[in-house]
């Protein structure tokens, strides 16, 4: 499970294991491509990102590791927690949602473009 919060101290996630275990992250993913979502969370350099840059970011990182042969069919919902939303967890407005899926098809169309280019 991942937990988030915003307090006066700033943003803070945790990722909670079955077993108990809970660690602090800045991203972090679970699921089934999880190593693959981690790989490319870490190279974000977040702190220097709005939150709407990251919404773009995470969503294009979701449809990046989504496989469309093995996976079935999914509905991209995003919410957020922050300064922005005065600490409270909401759904990401419409129009930032749309702008972010948008992205991340066209940023999925443009890898397979660029994997077809190398064949």
């Amino acid at each position: 499970m991942i937990v988030g919060s915003y307090d006066a101290d700033g943003p803070e996630m945790f990722l909670i294991e079955p077993s108990g275990v809970s660690w602090g992250y800045h991203g972090c993913a679970i699921g089934k491509a999880k190593q693959t979502a981690k790989t490319e969370i870490e190279k974000l350099k977040m702190k220097d990102m709005t939150m709407e840059e990251l919404v773009k970011e995470v969503a294009k990182i979701i449809y990046l590791v989504h496989d469309e042969v093995k996976d079935k069919q999914f509905e991209l919902e995003l919410s957020w927690v922050g300064e922005i939303t005065g600490g409270k967890h909401q759904l990401v407005p419409k129009d930032i949602h749309e702008a972010a899926e948008k992205y991340a098809k066209e940023a999925l169309l443009e890898s397979d473009d660029s994997d077809e280019e190398e064949l």
